[in-house]
Order: structure tokens, then C-alpha cells, then sequence
């Protein structure tokens, strides 16, 4: 290998490094999490798989592992900004 080739190299391992904080900035665009400015925004999760038409362990696994909603008092509030943006931007 030359130096040319490890150059090279170098270069590529950086624009893979630019590339993969462009994608880990933009992932947490794509799921905004509810912050305390957005407390009317919260709906119980019974609510939630109402109004979405979803099972109501889906909205719970959401917040949990998306975080789109926050625990109070032992049950979870669902941000219906967060959830709305979620199937929108899964639908085709």
C-alpha cells in the first residue's frame, strides 16, 4: 500500500464519519420527543389507541422506545405531535 492509497483511506473513513453524524442529527429530527412546553399536547395512552386507531401496547412501546411520551404517576402520556410525525412519515 502507498501512501497515496492510505490517503486515500484516510479520507474515506472521515467522509464515513461526516456522513454517519448527518444521519444520527437527522434521526433525531424524525422523532421529536415531548418536552414540558408540549404538557397540552400529552394524551394517556388508552387515548392515543383510540384516536390512531393503534393497540394500545404499540403507543406504550413507542414511548418507551422511540420516546414519545413520558411516565406520570406509574402510566404513560403519549406527545400527539411525536405520534402524528411518526405515522406520517411511515405512510407512502
Amino acid at each position: 500500500m502507498t501512501d497515496d492509497d492510505l490517503s486515500l483511506l484516510d479520507d474515506i473513513i472521515a467522509a464515513l464519519q461526516t456522513l454517519r453524524e448527518k444521519m444520527a442529527s437527522a434521526g433525531s429530527e424524525t422523532e421529536p420527543e415531548p418536552s414540558d412546553a408540549d404538557e397540552d399536547d400529552l394524551i394517556d395512552t388508552w387515548t392515543a389507541a383510540s384516536r390512531f386507531n393503534l393497540p394500545v401496547d404499540t403507543i406504550r412501546w413507542l414511548c418507551r422506545e422511540k420516546g414519545m411520551g413520558r411516565k406520570d404517576g406509574g402510566r404513560w402520556l403519549v406527545s400527539v405531535k411525536a405520534l402524528r410525525h411518526y405515522l406520517d412519515s411511515r405512510s407512502p
